[in-house]
């Protein structure tokens, strides 16, 4: 017995320990009753569930706190939900608060959740029927009578002839009787209770015989006449008479989408007075004799009634090019409607008046073109069109049925007014409709008979595809409702129609979606200087930008982090605007220059571009200022020294002194044509030559040499006879005055030689090269021209 003692002591302090450790989560949801009034108090009701440990739930207490009023729950177990009402105020039920407190004062978390709702209204009474006989149970249905918003709970109740009562839960409108739960052939009475936080309410009481409502096999409706309109159907009631069947029809016609509903009906049902060519539908439930429950409908019926004779007239319009005559119109129609056209509609016949007093029928047959129309889809709902030819001043159009013609209808020719009236258009586009208002035109408010709003895609080029609205003239505003496409630009004109003439008085573009618009196409810079540019771009066309383009956005992005006095980050550009001047910029400087088109959806892609800044006039950089100082300086050092070096490292014969007349050709020829008579040309034997006489310094240690050298002139018979001795004599003494590089010469006076009588010790002072040369030298050429 101690051990059993031990371990139910240490069981008690092992639960204490878990309980102390185990976590729980509240999970609070509150409701208040949106149905009172808000200026008085409303009943919150908040429920809780706890999750977590169960046995902790007696040691803890939930708190409501509430505008600084605290409430508290009874309780705060896992397993169970408890309910407190609690009043306060509509303005304070957005502080709403909660907190758990135990016995060890520990704050454990806690989940409110605060939504409004309301109390359920009595639902419809019960409808109960046996769907099958085998199986015998009782489904009823029944409809709520509000959206409480909040979860809501249905009690299925029926009493029995002893005043017993059961009840069944369900979460949807409809609930079953289990065949053991009920007494055949006996009376019952069914109720349904809706129930939620916030209150709850009670149907009204259905009463029944439980061997009357089983539900029978619905009718089937079998033919019809058409003139009159009548309709016939079988019923399945175990050979009852006609007149133990009680039925209920309901119709509408194809453009309906109500149905009509009549009673008392056993299998037969007339219709009176039936529009012509209109398709009707049907549909027929019963129950038999004594049987309550009504069967389920038959399948709808649908009859059309016979053609008639067209009513009304067609919905013509025109589309003429601006500023331009009836000859470049096109007449447009929109299908006549089955009201209206009371029968097929065979062909169209257009009526033309001419000038010449004449008139033509033309023939246009009912069928859709689609090889020259657009789809449907676009929105358009005529189905011919007729171009206009020269010298028609006008039109009328009728529709052809089997049963006759509808009256023709005149167009109205567009006329131009001297001046365009002042009238407000306003077109605002929302989910797939454009809503349109303008305001009167006071100029002929008088004869205005109708407006006509006319609207087609922008996207589309100019086609037969039209669309229109004619509107009576004391309306100002109207809903254009199609096929209408997001993201699409729509042209939509106002037009106002006086004495069978139309007048164009303003329009605008809508779109029933804007999106986000694409790149600026062709975005470039230009004009650019040291502190300012130029940015251009293309606008970007209607159909193409998604939306009303409300503004440019234009900006720059330095490449370089450099300070500036007026930095440009962005800035807005009106729509019609392309370009746009910046100024203020650093010279020298690149940059990212930017432009984006914005719509009241956003700021569509940028497009970039990159340029960058000239230099600020008279302004040279460091760098270009010492390229020019220091470039022509090193350019002269390295020609000094190239001219040094070829002095220095140069033999002497390529500079020779200057001017020694030794060096000159006309000399030495003059002296080698004693032995080489012809080697020159003979026009040169006439020259005149001077002898030059030559001083020279010699240096102090050097010998005295003679100062002169002279040239004489011979005949010619002579140089043949000393030839060869002044050629050797040459040779050997050649050299003796040019050798002296040493010597410094000064040049004293020019002798000529026809005055000198005396010669032949100077020519013996000739160069041994002299042989190798040219006759005429560019020494001769520069200092001996003549």
């Amino acid at each position: 017995m101690g051990w059993d003692n031990v371990n139910l002591y240490l069981l008690i302090l092992l639960h204490m320990w878990i309980c102390s450790q185990a976590s729980l989560v509240v999970d609070v949801n509150c409701w208040w009753n949106q149905a009172l009034p808000v200026v008085e108090n409303v009943a919150v009701v908040c429920n809780t569930s706890a999750q977590g440990s169960t046995d902790r739930c007696e040691l803890c207490q939930l708190y409501i706190i509430m505008h600084e009023q605290t409430h508290y729950l009874p309780s705060a177990c896992a397993n169970t939900i408890k309910t407190i009402h609690i009043p306060v105020a509509s303005e304070h039920l957005v502080n709403i608060d909660c907190k758990l407190v135990c016995q060890d004062n520990k704050d454990e978390p806690c989940r409110v959740t605060g939504r409004g709702g309301y109390p359920p209204f009595p639902p419809s009474r019960p409808d109960c029927s046996i769907e099958d006989l085998e199986e015998g149970d009782i489904h009823c249905s029944w409809e709520r009578s509000n959206e409480p918003m909040i979860p809501t709970i249905y009690i299925l109740h029926w009493q029995d002839c002893d005043e017993n009562v059961n009840s069944r839960e369900s979460d949807s409108e409809n609930g079953v009787i289990k065949r053991a739960e009920y007494m055949k052939n006996t009376d019952i009475g069914v109720w349904v209770t809706a129930k939620n936080l916030l209150g709850s309410a009670q149907s009204e009481v259905s009463v029944f015989n439980t061997g009357y409502i089983t539900r029978p096999d619905a009718p089937y409706i079998t033919n019809h006449t058409s003139q009159p309109l009548e309709i016939f159907w079988e019923m399945d009631c175990e050979m009852l008479s006609f007149s133990d069947i009680k039925c209920q029809v309901q119709y509408h016609a194809l453009e309906d989408k109500d149905w009509t509903e009549v009673d008392d009906y056993q299998v037969t049902f007339l219709l009176e007075e039936p529009q012509p060519f209109t398709e009707y539908k049907f549909r027929v439930r019963c129950h038999c004799g004594e049987e309550e429950v009504m069967s389920h409908w038959s399948t709808v019926y649908s009859v059309r009634t016979p053609p008639a004779a067209p009513t009304g007239q067609l919905d013509v319009w025109t589309d003429c090019a601006p500023n331009s005559n009836t000859s470049s119109c096109n007449v447009f129609w929109k299908e006549m409607p089955p009201s209206q056209a009371k029968g097929e509609v065979n062909y169209y016949v257009v009526t033309l008046k001419l000038d010449n007093g004449k008139e033509n029928k033309l023939v246009t047959r009912q069928r859709r073109d689609t090889d020259s129309q657009h789809p449907d889809e676009n929105g358009c709902h005529q189905l011919r069109h007729f171009p206009l030819q020269p010298g028609v001043k006008g039109v009328f159009v009728s529709a052809n049925t089997s049963m006759g013609m509808s009256d023709p209808t005149f167009m109205a020719f567009p006329v131009m007014a001297q001046t365009t009236p002042e009238v407000n258009l306003s077109v605002m586009g929302e989910n797939h409709k454009l809503f349109v208002t303008w305001s009167e035109p006071s100029q002929f408010s008088e004869s205005l008979l109708e407006y006509v709003v006319q609207h087609m895609s922008v996207e589309l080029p100019h086609t037969p595809c039209l669309n229109w609205v004619k509107v009576n003239r004391t309306q100002r505003s109207v809903t254009l409702t199609g096929e209408f496409r997001n993201y699409t630009a729509y042209n939509v004109s106002l037009f106002a129609v006086i004495n069978n003439h139309s007048t164009f008085l303003k329009s605008a573009i809508a779109y029933t979606l804007q999106g986000v618009p694409p790149e600026v196409p062709q975005f470039h810079v230009k004009n650019i200087s040291h502190s300012s540019v130029t940015l251009m771009w293309i606008p970007i066309p209607v159909h193409e930008s998604n939306g009303v383009i409300l503004q440019y956005s234009v900006g720059l992005n330095e490449t370089k982090k450099v300070l500036t006095k007026s930095k440009i980050s962005g800035v807005n550009v009106s729509s019609d605007r392309t370009s746009v001047q910046l100024l203020e910029l650093q010279p020298a400087q690149q940059y990212h220059a930017w432009v984006s088109a914005v719509t009241s959806t956003g700021e569509g892609v940028r497009s970039i571009t990159t340029f960058s800044t000239t230099d600020e006039p008279g302004y040279v950089t460091p760098v270009l200022l010492a390229i020019i100082i220091l470039l022509p300086l090193f350019i002269l050092i390295l020609l000094f020294a190239f001219v040094f070096l070829l002095w220095t490292l140069s033999p002497t014969w390529c500079f020779p002194k200057i001017p020694d007349p030794l060096n000159s050709k006309s000399f030495k020829h003059a002296n080698f044509q004693h032995v080489w008579p012809g080697y020159c040309s003979t026009s040169e034997s006439s020259l005149k030559i001077s002898e030059l006489e030559i001083l020279e310094n010699l240096a102090p240690t050097t010998p005295t040499h003679p100062s002169e050298t002279e040239l004489v002139d011979e005949e010619p018979h002579q140089k043949q006879r000393d030839g060869i001795q002044r050629l050797e004599s040459e040779k050997s003494k050649s050299g003796s005055v040019s050798e002296h590089g040493g010597w410094t010469k000064d040049y004293s006076e020019v002798v000529d030689t026809d005055e000198e009588e005396e010669g032949g010790d100077g020519e013996e002072e000739k160069d041994e090269d002299w042989v190798e040369q040219n006759c005429v030298s560019d020494y001769e050429r520069h200092f001996m021209p003549s």
